[in-house]
């Protein structure tokens, strides 16, 4: 056969067997029960026995479908990944059309209302895997494209502030006479030349991550810093809201995470 006429088309997949559905239906309604129970009462609390009993299953039954607790738990917080990135990962399609700045809050504001909607799946989420086993940005597609949204459009703030790659912060050390304190064209102080040098190796660290999102090649390092930024600030003012953190305060999360987002904005675009 010439090898023009080879198909290079991809096979299609294998259809499954009457057993191999049968089984990944009760996987399937497995994690949906084992879920309910975290909803009610915290994933500490999740034991095969009390999954079984929910499944009307007997647990050495259970355990032909889940070899561990451990193992149990790694698929329920893919599941909780999945359901969060999707709703993240629908936020950003959907202020597609908007400006950066409203998208970035667009998926801030999102994956906040998850936070609130499922709070004890949302604790399970950092607090219930085993890290070697579970890697959102590798095995949650939704996870990976919302956080690849939100690099994006930081991208985009970055680049229209004209900042230059460097992402915000930048305060004239370059020039002589900047953060170092020292005379102009005198050259940078060793504590200066530290930090440089540890900017660098962050930079470079932020570019392999950027590659393994699918981040564009030409991507500012100061856009990935400032979307992990956006995550952990994020991450952290959702995590004190859920224990009470400002209750006693009296402030609502949602206009605090709003300032915090107009903060970021305007470290991308000064």
């Amino acid at each position: 056969m010439p090898v023009d006429d080879v198909d290079t088309r991809p096979a299609p997949p294998r259809t499954l067997t009457r057993r191999e559905r049968l089984r990944r239906q009760t996987v399937d309604e497995i994690v949906e029960r084992a879920l309910e129970l975290v909803d009610s009462g915290g994933a500490h609390g999740l034991s095969i026995a009390s999954v079984s009993k929910a499944m009307g299953m007997t647990p050495p039954a259970l355990y032909h479908y889940f070899a561990s607790r451990d193992a149990l738990l790694d698929a329920l917080v893919l599941a909780g990944y999945t359901d969060l990135g999707t709703a993240v990962e629908g936020a950003a399609r959907a202020a597609s059309d908007r400006p950066a700045a409203e998208r970035v809050a667009a998926i801030a504001h999102a994956w906040r209302r998850w936070a609130l909607d499922h709070p004890r799946r949302y604790a399970m989420l950092f607090t219930g895997s085993r890290r070697d086993a579970v890697d959102p940005l590798e095995h949650v597609g939704p996870i990976t494209a919302s956080m690849l949204a939100l690099v994006t459009a930081l991208q985009e703030l970055v680049r229209d502030g004209g900042d230059g790659g460097d992402g915000g912060g930048r305060d004239g050390g370059a020039d002589g006479g900047g953060r170092d304190g020292g005379e102009p064209g005198a050259g940078p102080k060793s504590g200066a030349g530290q930090e440089s040098g540890a900017r660098q190796g962050l930079d470079a660290e932020l570019s392999r991550w950027g590659r393994t999102l699918g981040a564009p090649p030409e991507t500012a390092p100061g856009a990935l810093r400032l979307a992990l930024s956006t995550w952990y600030r994020v991450h952290g003012l959702v995590s004190l809201e859920l224990v009470g953190g400002f209750d006693t305060m009296g402030l609502d999360g949602g206009p605090l995470l709003t300032a915090e987002i107009e903060s970021l904005v305007h470290e991308a675009t000064r």
